[in-house]
């Protein structure tokens, strides 16, 4: 049995070893893939650790093979980064097991609700109650949640990750993915809680705390070294590259995920740009949520613009498997999924043609750059056995 995992790990914590341990010793995999974010996140954040950092957390704690989700899918809404996660999941050819945590457990009801929302969305019912919700002015985002509770059980809507559980789901059966299903039990404060609730804390939670005091909690104890020599960032050191980017701007509709009102209203509240956060606050409205509004930021700063996206998934969201490391018992794997992977396996950073992945890592580097005051080796000269396990 071969499990994947879709992850961000910003940071990795004992949540996460909780869950890697339990692929290994409960569903007995023989390897674990990841199938991670990069720089960026889905809140459209800068990652807090670069992505190799988090890739060496992950296989330090029992992870086999780390693969990269393209960035213009891992800062997307939701619905898209879960699809972009499966999809390279499915695309290595190995993985044959889903492996989720959530507050709901029970696979089979994510299983048959997951199959009646793909019935809905093929029949054309669900994009027609959204299209009529969306027509008395609120968000796609938010009409598609009406929509989706007046339909489905309402317990797979009610956090996060059950929604992304639901989401993985989706893509698997509206795709006919053969791949099994298992649920962990989420164990740790909610999604979004930054009080710390001892060894089991959400990634919101230790990221604050770290600002606060900058000590490292609930993270494995054998990792806290890599912590310690990691260089940590926040949403807020791209606010200067942020700034200059919008100031060289008046219209930003074309971008993803923004909308002609929201463009507006980016253009009319830049004047009051102090840093990225605090932007987001000022653009919030009851039309606009906090992630919405990163997520639009980011792409703005990355170039993301709605015509990319839309010919990145109308190729099938994965267009090679870009490795940022493995173990030992990764590396055996390497040669199956070369033959039966359905996209190329990159291993060698020359071999990176994703324009966005390229731009993202940059940023992030100059990021590191400024904070550190030294230079780093760029995308295409970083030595991929720096993580080689």
């Amino acid at each position: 049995m071969v499990v994947g995992i879709v992850a961000e790990y910003t940071p990795f914590h004992n949540g996460h070893k909780l869950q890697i341990d339990y692929a290994k010793n409960i569903l007995k995999a023989d390897a674990i893939v990841v199938a991670m974010s990069g720089s960026f996140t889905q809140r459209g954040e800068i990652a807090c650790f670069d992505k190799y950092t988090r890739a060496n957390l992950a296989l330090q704690n029992g992870a086999d093979i780390v693969f990269e989700i393209p960035t213009i899918f891992a800062t997307s809404s939701a619905r898209e980064f879960a699809s972009a996660g499966i999809q390279l999941l499915a695309s290595t050819g190995i993985v044959d097991t889903l492996l989720f945590s959530a507050e709901t457990t029970d696979s089979e009801l994510f299983i048959s609700e997951s199959k009646k929302l793909v019935d809905l969305e093929k029949s054309g019912e669900i994009n027609s109650e959204i299209n009529e919700l969306m027509s008395t002015g609120i968000s796609y985002a938010t009409a598609r949640a009406k929509a989706l509770k007046k339909h489905l059980n309402n317990q797979l809507l009610s956090s996060p990750n059950n929604i992304l559980g639901l989401e993985y789901c989706r893509y698997i059966f509206a795709n006919e993915i053969h791949m099994n299903i298992a649920v962990m039990k989420r164990q740790g404060n909610e999604y979004n809680d930054l009080s710390l609730t001892g060894e089991l804390s959400s990634a919101s939670a230790i990221r604050q705390h770290y600002r606060l005091s900058k000590n490292y909690v609930a993270v494995p104890e054998e990792s806290k070294s890599i912590y310690e020599n990691a260089i940590f960032i926040e949403s807020n050191d791209i606010s200067q590259m942020l700034h200059y980017k919008l100031l060289c701007n008046n219209s930003f509709e074309d971008y993803l995920d923004c909308t002609e009102d929201l463009s507006d209203r980016i253009n009319k509240l830049k004047k009051d740009f102090v840093s990225f956060s605090q932007f987001c606050d000022l653009l919030k409205s009851k039309n606009f949520e906090y992630s919405r509004i990163s997520r639009v930021l980011c792409h703005i700063l990355l170039e993301i613009h709605n015509e990319d996206f839309k010919e990145a998934k109308h190729n099938n969201y994965i267009s090679y498997l870009r490795m940022l490391g493995f173990s030992k018992v990764g590396g055996n794997y390497l040669k199956q999924i070369k033959k039966a992977a359905s996209a190329p396996l990159v291993t060698e950073p020359s071999n990176i043609v994703d324009k966005y992945d390229i731009k993202a890592a940059d940023i992030l580097r100059a990021v590191i750059t400024e904070k550190t005051k030294s230079s780093l080796p760029n995308e295409f000269t970083r030595k991929f056995d720096l993580i080689n396990i």
